[in-house]
């Protein structure tokens, strides 16, 4: 086996050794780009089937056959666009995922933990209290979101605290239809509007709110939002078109952490990961 490895990259004209070990690296880089959303996604027989394919594509490659090497590229190019179409939504998230750490890195950073903590316990205790009195409520934590979003409402820029949240969502306010938008420890804004989910498997008792909550969430896969139904008091979180429901303090909080960037990232995977009970 080591002398055919030998070979393999020794044998042959300057070219065709090139070709090798450039068909070597791409079939690496298409191997563990797959195998990582395999292993997220919990599809390893999928990354085992491709290991022997990609073994095979290797042996392929040392044959004397002229055309052999474009076939083998075409085999290896295919691929790749197939993992690509087929893990589109992970590698959606992820780059998105990206995108805001080298953004918005800078703005937690001028905010303490304390602080965070505190907004926490606010957005929690207001939850609670809209739950018992059945006040709808949608609340949207991100770090960054369509500015025509933020513009459909009313710019606060508030500290976050209950009694804020309790009034704007309180249903004689003129704001309360709207959701409120909440970035690190600020109310952003409040009264906004979202474009609603077009899936047509939801539950039937899932309201505007709802529909809202799951097609902001997809369209802005980093984001977590909060609702509060009106009609049974039920707390929902929902991120990247995925929802969890029947929330208690405990679990809200650990969902919150999580979107405040309080926890790491294998707290966020451990709490969504792929979310079998309650994904849509």
């Amino acid at each position: 086996m080591i002398e055919y490895i030998v070979k393999f990259f020794t044998q042959g004209a300057i070219d065709q050794i090139v070709a090798r070990v450039l068909t070597v690296i791409f079939a690496t880089l298409v191997y563990f780009t797959v195998f990582y959303y395999c292993k997220k996604r919990k599809l390893m027989p999928f990354a085992y089937i491709l290991t022997l394919f990609l073994v095979a594509v290797f042996g392929l490659s040392f044959l004397p056959t002229d055309n052999i090497s474009f076939y083998v590229w075409f085999v290896l190019f295919m691929s790749l666009i197939a993992s690509l179409l087929f893990f589109a939504h992970d590698l959606r998230h992820d780059v998105f995922h990206f995108s805001w750490k080298k953004h918005f890195r800078g703005a937690l950073e001028n905010v303490s933990v304390e602080d965070l903590n505190h907004s926490v316990s606010e957005i929690i205790k207001a939850c609670q209290k809209l739950s018992k009195s059945d006040t709808g409520a949608l609340i949207i934590l991100c770090d960054d979101v369509n500015e025509q979003i933020v513009e459909s409402g009313v710019k606060l820029e508030a500290d976050i605290s209950s009694s804020l949240l309790e009034t704007i969502f309180f249903h004689k306010t003129p704001l309360h239809d709207g959701a409120v938008i909440i970035s690190a420890n600020k109310v952003v804004a409040a009264g906004c509007y979202l474009p609603l989910s077009q899936e047509n498997n939801l539950p039937r008792e899932f309201g505007t709110r709802h529909r809202a909550a799951i097609g902001v969430s997809a369209k802005y896969p980093d984001i977590t939002v909060i609702v509060v139904s009106e009609e049974t008091g039920i707390i929902s979180a929902v991120k990247d078109g995925k929802i969890k429901r029947y929330l208690g303090a405990d679990q809200l909080k650990r969902i919150i952490d999580s979107a405040m960037r309080l926890t790491d990232e294998g707290e966020e995977l451990s709490i969504w990961g792929i979310v079998e009970d309650e994904e849509i």
